[in-house]
């Protein structure tokens, strides 16, 4: 098993956010020194002049070499480099416009002011967004957090209600991981964490999302999925995560399982009895052995002892 960076993910938002900001700072000081070769009537810079020169700036460059990548394929980040591109582009009629005439017209300049708002206005709500997915997710595993997980599972339970939809949710926990700990130190039980952590995002389908549930413990919610499907999609993840081969430091092979209990996600039931339930299912895997895939099933009621 590939040993993952667990804090990829983080890392990945916080450069995005670090190249937003850049991006603002960048039009900035454009402005700048176009008002400065405006008023004082200097040749601009070559590069206020340049038509086309979104690709040739920090950020043009740092997007086009990463355009395909998610999250950057998304339309949201489209629109801020369109925004970009149109602002700069402006900026350079109007830069030569003011070099070598005597005034600008007052409706380009504001079509100008206009441009620089909606990129300032979109480049901050897209930093927002990607500042705010950095705290919702754990730094050991790159998995969702709690917090973020009660929040997704209200929503789900509303949209089940509403539509009719089935949702199931799992409780997944990595097998003898106390053993691994004990065996080989809690640096290698950290790596071990990001490694299933890993399997199960990369693994799982693009709208299924996993949590950080505590300890060795994941919890994942698979929405428009029914019990039978959604033990097929686990199972296929189990069986995928026992392939796989975890190297510790000193060169031995651990070896890796993961048990899975499982419950439909009931809407008329409060979030806390749906995870009993998936524990209760989660208990019974380990009790059957471990590595294993068990449905929740509702308990029968006692006979009653006295007859009648």
């Amino acid at each position: 098993m590939v040993i993952p960076d667990a804090a990829s993910h983080r890392s990945r938002h916080e450069a995005i956010v670090n190249a937003i900001e850049k991006a603002v700072r960048g039009v900035d000081d454009r402005l700048q020194r176009f008002h400065r070769s405006a008023v004082s009537k200097v040749k601009p810079d070559g590069d206020l002049l340049q038509m086309g020169s979104h690709g040739a700036s920090e950020f043009g460059a740092w997007y086009e070499e990463r355009r395909r990548n998610p999250p950057l394929d998304q339309p949201a980040f489209e629109t801020l480099v369109a925004l970009h591109e149109a602002l700069l582009n402006h900026l350079a009629l109007l830069a030569e416009r003011a070099w070598k005439s005597d005034k600008v017209p007052v409706e380009e300049y504001d079509a100008l002011l206009e441009k620089v708002s909606a990129f300032h206005d979109h480049a901050q709500r897209l930093a927002k967004a990607f500042q705010a997915a950095i705290s919702d997710i754990d730094p050991l595993t790159g998995a969702q957090t709690r917090q973020v997980m009660q929040r997704d599972l209200k929503r789900e339970i509303v949209r089940a209600r509403r539509s009719g939809s089935p949702a199931c949710i799992a409780l997944a926990d990595i097998d003898h991981f106390k053993a691994i700990n004990d065996t080989y130190g809690h640096g290698v039980g950290d790596r071990v964490l990001a490694s299933v952590s890993t399997a199960l995002i990369d693994n799982l389908r693009p709208y299924d999302s996993v949590y950080r549930y505590g300890g060795e413990e994941f919890l994942i919610c698979l929405p428009d999925t029914g019990p039978e499907e959604a033990r097929r999609v686990l199972d296929r993840v189990r069986a995928r995560i026992a392939k796989e081969e975890f190297g510790a430091d000193d060169g031995r092979t651990v070896e890796l399982t993961v048990s899975f209990g499982l419950t439909m996600l009931n809407p008329r039931r409060p979030i806390p009895e749906l995870v009993e339930r998936a524990d209760k299912a989660l208990y019974t895997a380990k009790q059957e052995g471990r590595n294993r895939v068990v449905v929740w099933r509702a308990e029968k009621p006692a006979p009653n002892a006295g007859g009648g």
